[in-house]
């Protein structure tokens, strides 16, 4: 019987950097996102890996750390709740 490993799913919010160069007399935009040590220790990253990213604009309640801040937690909406949960693999 085969075993498959299941691939790591990490969430992190990063930060996105533009670039803007000319080359030729044509512009070119680069976004760039840094993924931090922690999270790429986690996905044993190597150079020259390659990422598979489904992304989506962070909102403020995706900044915070949710675990310090349990009372504030159970304050919030339920949809917000539900969302901050599902993101964290709850």
């Amino acid at each position: 019987m085969e075993t498959k490993r299941l691939e790591k799913e990490i969430v992190f919010v990063s930060k996105v950097s533009v670039t803007k160069s000319k080359k030729n007399g044509k512009e070119y935009i680069t976004y760039r996102v840094t993924v931090p040590m922690e999270k790429a220790k986690e996905l044993e990253l190597n150079d020259g890996d390659y990422l598979l990213i489904k992304a989506k604009k962070a909102k403020w309640y995706h900044l915070l750390n949710w675990e310090e801040m349990r009372k504030v937690y159970n304050m919030l909406p339920e949809e917000i709740k539900k969302e901050v949960d599902e993101l964290n693999h709850k």
